[in-house]
């Protein structure tokens, strides 16, 4: 299930004016302040034709309060529709990605890494698989803004034992006192190794008390089945930003366990790994042909009806709404979602009601110190306040301008405020003439995306973040995203123009003002397959390089607490072609090997094209060697 929000007409858009509860009497004064940035659009503004956005869940509510405060507040008048699709964030990085899809900007929550920036920038297409194939044709060639639209915060979510008296929790681990508002929390420790436990027992680093059960945490629980019962964690089923920053928080509390290596980049995967998964088909999903195929339609979560085989599972169904649903369903479990999507699905606790079983809960800041994702202390209340803890929260790594590289920004474990706040990023490109078209109507539609990407970032938009759960962009921040957006124009490589001055392309522009030059060579290189052979105890790695360049692959493995190097390596590629790369592992790994008789792995590849920017990919392999009888 999905959700799509669409700008209303005037009528509908008044009666909806109450969520902007800030600034409303202005809105009309800074309606007409909005910046034109000497465009060359020949469409006057707000009279373009309607659009569609893609992406983060995470950002559903926030566009539901940009679409309403669009028409009557930033245009005057009935505004052109928007219509957000909330599919997740990497349905948001492919939709600018992939050429033939309907949408004109996209969300992601999961800010691009720069090879993904690249692969905007060139433009392709969705194979048969549904799968981005970049493609070398350099028309349709753009140039991505990465655009800070809003701040959130992501909640840990609850579903504790039917069962299980919560009354006999250790009293630090209670938010309250009183039965009716009675929340389990977790402490910095409890919480990331309830995330690492592999279903198996211990977790991945070998701790030596893994928290698997509800008593294994709180000791103090009934010695009963409810209270024995595991943990179950549920995830997202799809490559999510929300889980990109869940992780973040997970990899600031234990960073030796590589959350954000490990369990968030590996090649193929990007978010959907977690510690011990499994991954096929579901018969909880519907599945008929019994066959684990390796896209996984089903996502993360052990085949069958029951998780108790991972203690992980997934819904069937993108999105947070869907995850916050199968946590619902799913007694004695754990999740993540925004406070937004939460609050919709019902986890405010009624403070009137009986038990409380299903909601969201308090975890640890940079201070140590309990706190609330919601401003307001009695926020997680369907009486409490809202809005996202996030106002004191600063945003560490971020570069100068909305052409730069966002991917190592980061919000999580601030000392004030709520632990877990995440920026929801907009894609934008610079001029849509390039990527889809100089016509008439193509130019109807980027009109529309340029107003209403200067809406979103205006005073009163931002004002009603609040009220909807979510938090404005520091001063800072907003200050980058609208110069950016102050930037987009229409076909600007025929003269036309925003204030260039505004941005510094990491890359000189051409002397119309468009494109930038193409100057450094694609690093983009994809990972095809991966082979071991088990007499030798090897590997073998096959790569697709984009041209000339050095391309390194190292590896190693973890043989107790300490980590080894398995081998090293190093093939120069004269042109674009497949590549093959031996692994042969040293003494060291060869000893190992002959211990067990496997080794896991960890790969990293670096790709150095000549005359260009390295780019990096993770994965991983288990190697195998066949012992000699008799040995």
């Amino acid at each position: 299930m999905s959700r799509t929000l669409s700008a209303p007409r005037w009528g509908n858009s008044a009666a909806r004016a109450g969520v902007l509860t800030l600034l409303a009497s202005m809105a009309l004064a800074v309606a007409g302040l909005a910046p034109q940035a000497n465009a060359a659009f020949t469409t006057g503004k707000c009279a373009g034709t309607e659009i569609t956005g893609r992406g983060a869940s995470f950002a559903r509510d926030a566009h539901n309060a940009f679409i309403t405060n669009f028409g009557p507040f930033y245009c005057g008048k009935p505004a052109p529709t928007v219509t957000y699709e909330a599919l997740g964030s990497g349905e948001g990085r492919t939709a600018v990605k992939a050429r033939e899809l309907a949408p004109r900007f996209g969300m992601s929550d999961e800010p691009p890494v720069p090879s993904e920036v690249s692969q905007m920038n060139a433009g392709g297409s969705l194979n048969g698989e549904k799968k981005f194939v970049q493609d070398s044709d350099p028309s349709n060639d753009g140039l991505i803004h990465v655009v800070p639209a809003a701040v959130g915060a992501v909640a840990p979510l609850v579903n504790f034992p039917d069962g299980c008296d919560a009354s006999k929790l250790p009293e630090a681990s209670k938010t309250s006192t009183d039965a009716k508002l009675l929340r389990v929390r977790f402490t910095k420790d409890q919480w990331e190794k309830v995330w690492a436990q592999n279903g198996g027992g211990e977790g991945v680093l070998g701790d030596p008390a893994p928290y698997v059960t509800w008593r294994d945490v709180f000791g103090t629980l009934d010695d009963n089945t409810a209270c024995k019962m595991p943990i179950v964690r549920v995830v997202r089923k799809d490559d999510s930003g929300t889980t990109f920053a869940f992780k973040d928080h997970l990899n600031a509390l234990e960073p030796a366990r590589e959350w954000l290596s490990k369990y968030a980049a590996t090649s193929g995967n990007k978010t959907l790994e977690w510690p011990g998964a499994t991954f096929g088909d579901r018969d909880d999903c519907g599945d008929k042909d019994g066959i684990a195929e390796a896209s996984d339609p089903d996502g993360p979560g052990s085949p069958g009806l029951v998780t108790d085989t991972d203690n992980l599972t997934s819904a069937c169904s993108n999105n947070a709404e869907n995850l916050t649903q199968k946590l619902i369903d799913t007694d004695g479990s754990v999740g993540y979602a925004d406070i937004s999507t939460a609050r919709s699905k019902g986890l405010a606790v009624n403070p009137a009601g009986g038990d409380v079983d299903t909601y969201w809960t308090q975890l640890e800041n940079g201070s140590n110190t309990f706190v609330e994702p919601t401003f307001s202390a009695t926020g997680y209340q369907t009486t409490g306040s809202k809005g996202a803890n996030c106002q004191a929260t600063e945003f560490k790594n971020q570069p100068a301008t909305t052409l730069g590289d966002w991917s190592k920004v980061s919000g999580v474990d601030a000392p004030a405020g709520w632990g877990l706040c995440t920026i929801t990023y907009g894609l934008v490109f610079d001029d849509n003439a390039d990527v889809w078209g100089n016509t008439p109507a193509e130019e109807a539609k980027a009109r529309t995306v340029k107003d209403y990407w200067e809406n979103v970032l205006s005073t009163t938009a931002q004002a009603a973040l609040f009220p909807n759960d979510y938090a404005p962009l520091p001063a800072e921040v907003l200050s980058k995203s609208k110069a950016g957006i102050a930037a987009v124009d229409w076909n600007k490589g025929e003269g036309g123009g925003g204030k260039e001055e505004e941005i510094k392309d990491p890359l000189p522009p051409n002397k119309g003002g468009g494109n930038p030059l193409p100057v450094k060579p694609s690093n983009v290189f994809s990972l095809l397959r991966k082979s071991i052979t088990s007499k030798t105890g090897g590997a073998t790695v096959s790569v697709k390089l984009p041209g000339a360049g050095t391309l390194e692959l190292l590896a190693t493995a973890k043989k107790g607490k300490k980590s080894i190097k398995v081998g090293r390596t190093v093939l120069n590629a004269t042109q674009a072609g497949t590549y093959n790369l031996t692994l042969k592992p040293n003494a060291v790994a060869m000893k190992a090997l002959k211990e067990k008789g496997k080794l896991p792995v960890r790969l990293e590849l670096t790709f150095t094209p000549t005359g260009g920017d390295e780019s990096d990919s993770t994965s991983s392999l288990t190697l195998k060697l066949t012992q000699k009888k008799g040995k």
